[in-house]
């Protein structure tokens, strides 16, 4: 059985809350003036641009429940209606290309990314959690290269913000960056959701200090879970749901050991081809 629903020419996960109806209707959502929309492919650093994003706005007091946050802003999975009814300053999540979204100019989108290494290793953790069972390792990583997985082809996800990476309304963030220097990039993303959040920070050390310290990785490990429904569709409604465990390691360059010596070349020659001629190429390969 397929691990994918093909949908607009994308496989979607194949889960039982990711619905046809949702993932199309959302893809056709159009933005409202001033919504915040965080695109990403997965297990780039959603969730954590997502909290600091929440943190600006709130000065600092937000930080809600993964489950709160997951259950109301993740596109994919709550539908057009959930998003519309969004109140206050309107911020939802996607993992679409794009090319595949409704735009209003007015709007402002922040999309994260980050070395494919750290990332193909993390996303199978993640998917093997959320499918609840094993996952063949070297199929793959082979669906990796080819973009036979999960939102299809990475290279092309990030191409296709990256062309647009001079438009007024979006900003392009690295993780790598993000993690190496949290305070300037949390600057860096303030000043382009607005002046005055900006100044709240950079008039404010104790504030930048504090919205740092609740997003860091052993902050945000250590107080959110993510649970979601058992993907059997068999099974009892009664039956308690699953705890994620979202947060693994949250470390730069660990990817590669998991991946063996002819994965990594492989992977870094699909890099070098795909992105050439990008800035992000000089980002990723660096030894």
């Amino acid at each position: 059985m397929s691990r994918f629903q093909i949908i607009r020419g994308v496989p979607f996960p194949k889960v039982a809350w990711f619905t046809k109806d949702n993932i199309e209707g959302t893809l056709d959502y159009v933005p409202k003036d001033d919504d915040i929309i965080i695109a990403s492919y997965p297990k780039t650093g959603t969730f954590w641009l997502q909290y600091i994003l929440i943190q600006i706005t709130s000065r600092g007091e937000s930080f809600p429940s993964f489950q709160d946050v997951h259950a109301k802003t993740f596109m994919e999975m709550v539908g057009p209606d959930v998003i519309d009814s969004l109140e206050g300053v309107r911020m939802y999540k996607h993992h679409y290309r794009y090319d595949m979204v409704k735009k209003n100019p007015k709007s402002k989108v922040l999309y994260i990314y980050r070395n494919p290494e750290d990332i193909f290793v993390s996303f199978i953790h993640f998917m093997e959690n959320v499918r609840e069972e094993k996952l063949n390792f070297e199929e793959c990583f082979e669906g990796f290269l080819s973009g036979n997985i999960e939102y299809g082809s990475y290279f092309e996800h990030v191409l296709s913000f990256l062309d647009h990476k001079d438009d007024d309304n979006l900003l392009l963030i690295s993780y790598e960056k993000l993690h190496a220097s949290p305070k300037e990039e949390i600057l860096r993303i303030a000043r382009f959701l607005g002046e005055k959040y900006y100044q709240d920070l950079s008039n404010d050390e104790s504030l930048l200090d504090k919205i740092v310290k609740n997003t860091s990785f052993d902050h945000m490990k250590k107080n959110l879970k993510l649970e979601l429904p058992h993907n059997d569709p068999n099974s009892s409604s009664e039956k308690p749901a699953h705890t994620i465990n979202y947060f693994r390691k949250g470390v730069v360059g660990d990817g590669k050991n998991s991946l063996s010596s002819e994965q990594v070349k492989r992977l870094r020659e699909k890099v070098a081809e795909v992105m050439k001629d990008t800035e992000i190429l000089k980002e990723w390969i660096k030894d």
